[in-house]
């Protein structure tokens, strides 16, 4: 009985807690309001992970098409 009072009242204490994080976050501005871009949230890594992957692919891509149009230019 003691075990199950003591997971009962951690559990109240978590999900008290929990509703505190909610009501204590500041309220954001309106998409309308904001005139820079939006900051990266520390919980978007892997977005962030993906977008950098995809900006390098274009950049080599790039590189490529530049060197392979400076070989046809000097195979002539």
């Amino acid at each position: 009985m003691l075990i199950f009072l003591v997971i009962a009242g951690m559990g109240a204490v978590f999900i008290v807690q929990k509703r505190s994080e909610h009501t204590d976050a500041p309220p954001t501005a309106s998409p309308a309001q904001e005139t820079s871009p939006r900051q990266p949230s520390e919980h978007d890594w892997a977005k962030r992970s993906l977008d950098t992957t995809n900006s390098v692919i274009q950049k080599i891509q790039k590189q490529r098409r530049d060197d392979d149009l400076k070989d046809a230019v000097g195979r002539r």
